[in-house]
């Protein structure tokens, strides 16, 4: 089985993971760790719970939400288990892309059909006011 996990610095992988189901409906395979949200809950010991769970046979996509951060250089300890893929850059539009795709068996083209797709909707929203000023001109 492949499952999904989104790990965040405080509460943003629960919200993220409420966005998505909002849009997408409810998904059984997916899994959060909110870290240091809860005073004596152990950063480390939330991942040996969800690691855990998984069967020698499942799979396991991370998806942290800072490259560099605590959260995602502890994962990085594990980069060695094949049962786990790590992403770094959690957002809406990737995590969309990667539960919609989830079908795909190959998870390395899953991952890079993800990241492409995912990287164009991130865009610099604005009023080009030269466009606006030669558009005034015809």
């Amino acid at each position: 089985m492949r499952y999904f996990l989104f790990a965040s610095h405080g509460n943003f992988a629960d919200g993220i993971l409420h966005s998505l189901e909002l849009i997408t409906g409810k998904h059984e395979n997916i899994w959060t760790i909110n870290a240091y949200v809860n005073d004596g809950e152990d950063l480390n010991g939330q991942i040996s719970e969800v690691m855990k769970r998984l069967e020698a046979e499942d799979e396991l996509i991370v998806v942290t939400d800072i490259f560099g951060g605590s959260v995602n250089n502890e994962f990085m300890k594990l980069i060695h288990d094949r049962r786990m893929t790590l992403i770094a850059g959690l957002n809406l539009p990737l995590i969309m892309e990667l539960t919609m795709n989830q079908q795909m068996e190959d998870t390395d083209k899953l991952v890079k059909l993800a990241l492409d797709r995912s990287k164009d909707s991130i865009q610099h929203c604005r009023l080009d006011t030269e466009q606006e000023k030669v558009d005034d001109d015809f």
